[in-house]
């Protein structure tokens, strides 16, 4: 059988790149805790939860006394000129020497700033929380579609072997007058659309791969592999749906975040308000200088003072009612920017839930599926010693196994994902389940 030459390279070219027997199969607890070093977007949630930390005491600082020492020295020339006096050019040095503290006593503004300043702490640290959870389904999801578009890859590049296989016997049958064109035509059709799709599964894996990579910032190596023995196929707990989604309304790291927010939208309120009361500051001095001016050029003065210092805005322009209004606006926008996440997640938390429930049952049936896929391509083998079955009958049967088995494949990625992803919907996603996860994995060769 003649082939076309891109059609031959296409075989040559897709084949499967022999793994060094030395490598080492990387697995998802060893890429997990890569990530955690070497994840950028989880590094830049660790430096921007450090920076947010800073905001609480920057805002305490304006609470607390404020204690300053100033000084000065000077050599002073001038020249002094009086009515029918003659002028006197005067030559004289000062120096001032003073320290001074200044407590808030009544500070509106400032309380609210510190109070917002908590909120946003407790939503730094909630957001670096949803980066951990986030980090750990990017670095599982990478890894699982890896692993599915080999498995998957592997399958297509069966079927295309099954019918180039087909393909000859139908060139055979029809020079021997036992075939059609017809026959031919079908063949290669189908040959023509299983390379089509091995092409498109190789891109999808290279990109899977690269994915993968992008997260831990090195090349990968052979992954390890789901265990079919290994996997813990369990329905979830708790039973309800409702029972998730009251867990992530209170644990979900991104409602917390967005929580805080609120909070912190309503303490800019507070602030916003303090524009109309006064502010009252305690101030302290001991001081000591000479020669302070023209007129006590000899003196010097040592004294202490300790006194009140206030002041009542009366009126701003409209400045304080715009900011107050401004600020209510953005307290009703984080309330609704918090109502869609609560909904989005009860949404995400139902799906996956539905994943891991359902997702029991479709590998129970994907399980019994292959098993009949077997047992038929058992039976057309032995119909074919009988002679009641033909050549394109085996090849029927076996492409009908390789679709089972591929589609089993999908059931058990997609119940990993389903259960990796729940986890992750009500903050328990960590390096304790994720090494549980990694248990359902085995280094040897599929």
């Amino acid at each position: 059988m003649k082939l076309p030459i891109s059609l031959m390279a296409v075989l040559v070219v897709g084949g499967v790149m022999p793994v060094s027997p030395a490598a080492r199969a990387d697995d998802l607890l060893s890429l997990y805790r890569e990530a955690v070093r070497a994840d950028a977007n989880y590094l830049a949630a660790q430096a921007d939860a450090q920076a947010r930390r800073e905001l609480a005491p920057q805002a305490l600082a304006r609470l607390l006394p404020n204690l300053s020492f100033q000084g000065s020295n000077a050599r002073n020339s001038v020249e002094q000129e009086t009515a029918n006096r003659p002028k006197n050019d005067l030559d004289y040095r000062s120096s001032s020497l003073s320290l001074g503290v200044r407590q808030p006593l009544f500070r509106p503004a400032a309380y609210a700033t510190w109070r917002q300043a908590q909120a946003q702490v407790v939503g730094a640290e909630a957001t670096l929380q949803w980066a951990e959870q986030d980090v750990g389904t990017r670095i599982g999801t990478a890894y699982f579609d890896v692993l599915l578009a080999e498995a998957e890859l592997k399958v297509t590049r069966e079927q295309r072997d099954a019918y180039l296989t087909q393909l000859d016997y139908a060139q055979k049958a029809f020079q021997s007058g036992a075939g059609t064109r017809t026959d031919i035509d079908e063949a290669r059709s189908q040959l023509d659309l299983a390379v089509a799709q091995t092409l498109d599964l190789q891109y999808q894996l290279k990109y899977a791969e690269d994915t993968l990579k992008s997260i831990i910032d090195r090349p990968i190596t052979s992954l390890a592999r789901l265990d079919p023995e290994r996997i813990q196929l369990v329905a979830p707990d708790p039973a309800r749906p409702e029972d998730w989604i009251q867990q992530a309304e209170e644990i979900n790291p991104r409602l917390a975040s967005l929580r805080a927010a609120v909070e912190a939208a309503d303490k800019q309120i507070n602030k916003a308000l303090s524009g109309h009361l006064p502010t009252v500051d305690l101030l302290a001095r001991r001081f000591r200088n000479k020669s302070d001016s023209i007129n006590n050029s000899d003196t010097k003065n040592d004294g202490n003072m300790v006194g009140i210092e206030f002041d009542v805005p009366i009126f701003s322009g409209g400045e304080t009612m715009s900011v107050v209004r401004q600020a209510k606006a953005e307290l009703d926008k984080a309330r609704q920017q918090l109502e869609v996440a609560r909904r989005e997640v009860g949404l995400e938390v139902r799906k996956e839930f539905d994943g891991v429930a359902q997702g029991v049952h479709w590998v129970a049936a994907y399980e019994r599926a292959v098993q009949s896929a077997e047992q038929a391509l058992l039976s057309t083998r032995k119909g074919f010693r009988a002679g009641t079955r033909t050549t394109l009958d085996i090849l029927t049967a076996e492409q009908n196994l390789a679709t089972a088995r591929r589609d089993l494949d999908r059931g058990r990625y997609r119940y990993v994902l389903a259960h990796l992803k729940l986890l992750a919907l009500v903050g328990r996603l960590g390096e304790e389940e994720i090494g549980r996860i990694n248990g359902w994995l085995t280094a040897s060769a599929p």
